[in-house]
């Protein structure tokens, strides 16, 4: 893995100026050497946990504010999140016949949406702490080949290809196995 400059609000503003929602994408991993997937049951797709990067916040804040307000307080308490969590970064721009006239801010600017921006963090599990079911209705750990057999039941071609491209990357990094 290559050597990731941290991220700032400015890079975030850019992302947004360009039309893409910027997101952080946690990739929690076990002692195992699993990494976690939520069940977002009103879709039936399981997902590694994420959400969007606020317009004042740093890689770190979105970082911790969403794995609180998705997986719970205790559970963030048990994970150790390094100085420098960026792995790698993604992106999706939507089909032009799906765009539905969403706006993102970009300063005192609306700014038509085009897709998603992802930043891929890494955090690791220090306490067996289960996350709590807020944001999904049920959690697994799962391996590198267990993770590529859930990517095949993902219906949307860029989830699907974000997801595969994560595993792969944790994968050749020996952080899964």
């Amino acid at each position: 893995m290559s050597e990731q400059i941290l991220p700032v609000v400015e890079d975030f503003n850019q992302d947004r100026q360009a039309g893409l929602r910027p997101g952080v994408v946690i990739c929690v991993i076990n002692k195992e050497l699993k990494i976690l997937l939520g069940l977002k049951e009103e879709y039936q797709i399981w997902e590694i946990p994420q959400g969007g990067i606020g317009e004042d916040e740093n890689l770190i804040s979105a970082l911790k504010r969403e794995i609180a307000e998705e997986l719970g307080e205790s559970f963030l308490h048990s994970l150790f999140i390094p100085e420098k969590p960026l792995v790698a970064t993604d992106k999706i721009v939507f089909p032009e016949q799906s765009l539905k006239g969403q706006t993102l801010k970009a300063g005192e600017q609306d700014i038509l949406m085009v897709g998603k921006k992802y930043y891929i963090c890494l955090v690791v599990q220090k306490e067996n702490v289960e996350p709590d079911k807020i944001e999904y209705g049920d959690f697994r750990w799962v391996s590198f080949s267990e993770g590529m057999k859930i990517v095949e039941t993902i219906p949307q071609k860029g989830k699907k290809r974000v997801l595969r491209k994560i595993l792969e990357i944790l994968k050749d990094g020996g952080l899964i196995k």
